[in-house]
């Protein structure tokens, strides 16, 4: 066998081997259409061909605020996205809808923006487009069957009904922040630092104020897309298709093939 088809034939196994995945798309949160001007609004963005949805929430129901409803998302250009949660009518959350507590927030009410993808994506990053003093943050995967509901539940019941936590960001201010995670997901929850997802766990607890402004990762283009966050995964199960499994099995032929012609 010559060295050239020893090449090709290597190259065939080990792209054969991997998933369906296509190179790092950026979204930018600058603006993008929007559905109203009102509570539960939905701001809507594309990139890479895959269009991402973005919703304010925050855990405003009842006087002890424990279960989660929609907020208004509210868009400042360059500076990303704004979080104004219900409260700031009612005045029980003092202050809020004027700065910092214009962003997403952690002062009084825990505010989160839920990033709804077209297609299963491994968000890979977020960036702030602005944040004032802190800017931990947390964020979330739902990998759980079906669509996620989080009307009427709390952040706390999140973590038992589908979603994993994915990590907490320690104050990355404007720069790149990155979640260290290999899970596919179609939802993300990004918001400000949050103990109910991590145990309880209060090490970065503050007062943090960012707007999000970027999102960056890999979209999974396996025709199944993503199960249990796994691209190419059987539905239930997270494990790879069968057709997946096949895929890799003949990258492993090519390379087993080419070892033993080296022998």
């Amino acid at each position: 066998m010559n060295k050239t088809f020893k090449h090709m034939l290597l190259a065939a196994g080990l792209m054969a081997a991997l998933p369906a995945m296509a190179a790092t798309t950026t979204w930018t949160f600058d603006g993008g259409s929007n559905t109203s001007g009102t509570y539960g609004n939905v701001r809507t963005f594309s990139a890479g061909g895959v269009q991402v949805q973005a919703s304010a929430w925050a855990n405003t129901v009842g006087s002890s605020n424990t279960n989660v409803e929609n907020a208004y998302l509210a868009s400042y250009g360059s500076s990303g996205l704004g979080v104004r949660n219900r409260d700031a009518d009612n005045g029980t959350d003092q202050n809020e809808g004027v700065s910092p507590e214009h962003a997403m927030d952690n002062n009084d009410r825990y505010d989160s923006i839920l990033l709804s993808f077209s297609q299963a994506v491994n968000l890979a990053g977020v960036r702030n487009g602005w944040y004032s003093g802190d800017s931990d943050m947390s964020v979330l995967a739902y990998i759980g069957s079906g669509a996620p509901t989080l009307t009427g539940g709390s952040y706390a019941s999140l973590v038992s009904n589908g979603w994993v936590s994915i990590s907490d960001l320690y104050n990355p201010g404007t720069s790149w922040a990155s979640t260290g995670t290999s899970l596919y997901s179609s939802h993300w929850l990004v918001g400000a630092f949050n103990p109910a997802f991590n145990g309880g766990s209060t090490g970065y607890a503050g007062n943090d104020y960012m707007k999000l402004y970027q999102a960056k990762g890999t979209i999974c283009t396996a025709a199944g897309g993503a199960s249990g966050g796994v691209c190419g995964g059987t539905p239930g199960t997270g494990v790879p298709e069968p057709g997946s499994l096949a895929l890799a099995g003949l990258g492993l032929l090519g390379v087993i093939g080419l070892r033993r012609r080296r022998k």
